[in-house]
């Protein structure tokens, strides 16, 4: 039996090259746009950059350490770069996604403090401490590098490391599954009260009111989509990070007998980098709205609101 798990070259190349200048270029697009926008709220935009951030960072690591014409061992500078990157990455895009979470909350609960309390100052505080839990978790559990005798995520590398991102992965995914269950509940009777109170000679309070409901009620859905992405994409690697840390003995060969399991596995961790972007551009107005102007090379739809 082959105990490695090297898969084959060519359609690993072809897949890698695919998937990465999808990522960076959607990432970086989406990003750019909500970096450059006028219209989107502070807080929100440094929440959905950092993520869309991490995303792009992943896809520049695809196309400048998977795609180069070199052959490498585990103990090679680039696999190391390769697989500390994409651990790092894991940890940092699953507490984002928590993070989102924890800030639509905040918003529907404490919506008149939380503009004055919480700023994108501090959001941006925040997001920096968890690159840093990040970094530590994963260095952490991999002082000694990866030891194996190729290049590739699981097979080399301290196991341990493996099952506590594959246990993060699904209680961060759960206890942002309950959240949003709350948040779905909580925006829900907020617009029933809200109707409830309109005025009926008032068009003005009214049109406004419902706009309101409306905004809120589609960014209660974005974060849901958001969470059911992250959801697909990241537990199926986690049960199989778990399972191959706790009931595989030999992980190289297991891997190597059930490649097709191991490619899709991989495949859908690795298109939640790729859905993101999709979901901002379909979802957010003023991202998609920014996007559209990108494109076409022409002023930007808030400039021209501002001159007009």
């Amino acid at each position: 039996m082959n105990s490695t798990a090297e898969p084959d070259p060519t359609t690993q190349y072809i897949t890698n090259g695919i998937l990465g200048i999808l990522m960076f270029s959607l990432n970086a697009l989406s990003l750019a746009s909500i970096l450059q926008s006028r219209t989107f709220p502070p807080r929100q935009k440094v929440l959905f950059s950092s993520l869309l951030l991490t995303d792009t960072l992943l896809g520049f690591q695809i196309l400048s350490v998977r795609l180069l014409p070199i052959k490498y061992n585990s103990q090679h500078f680039l696999c190391k770069a390769r697989l500390y990157t994409g651990i790092i990455f894991n940890y940092a895009t699953i507490f984002s996604n928590l993070l989102i979470t924890t800030e639509r909350i905040l918003s529907i609960s404490l919506p008149m403090n939380l503009n004055r309390q919480i700023t994108w100052k501090k959001m941006l505080i925040v997001i920096a401490f968890i690159w840093a839990i990040a970094i530590i978790l994963t260095f952490s559990f991999f002082t000694v590098g990866f030891e194996g005798p190729v290049c590739q995520f699981v097979v080399v590398g301290n196991i341990i490391g493996y099952i506590v991102a594959g246990f993060s992965n699904c209680i961060v995914f759960i206890i942002i599954v309950v959240m949003y269950i709350y948040i779905a509940k909580v925006t829900r009777r907020h617009i029933r009260q809200i109707a409830a109170t309109m005025v009926g000679n008032n068009p003005v309070i009214n049109k406004r009111t419902t706009y309101q409901n409306k905004a809120d009620l589609r960014t209660t859905v974005t974060v849901g989509i958001i969470v059911g992405v992250c959801g697909v994409s990241y537990c199926p690697m986690g049960v199989y990070l778990i399972y191959s840390g706790l009931f595989v003995s030999d992980v190289s060969a297991f891997v190597a007998t059930n490649q097709t399991i191991f490619t899709i596995t991989l495949t859908f961790y690795m298109m939640n980098s790729l859905i993101n972007p999709v979901v901002y551009i379909f979802r957010l107005k003023k991202c998609r709205q920014e996007m559209v102007d990108r494109i076409l090379c022409r002023p930007r739809s808030d400039f021209i609101n501002e001159i007009s």
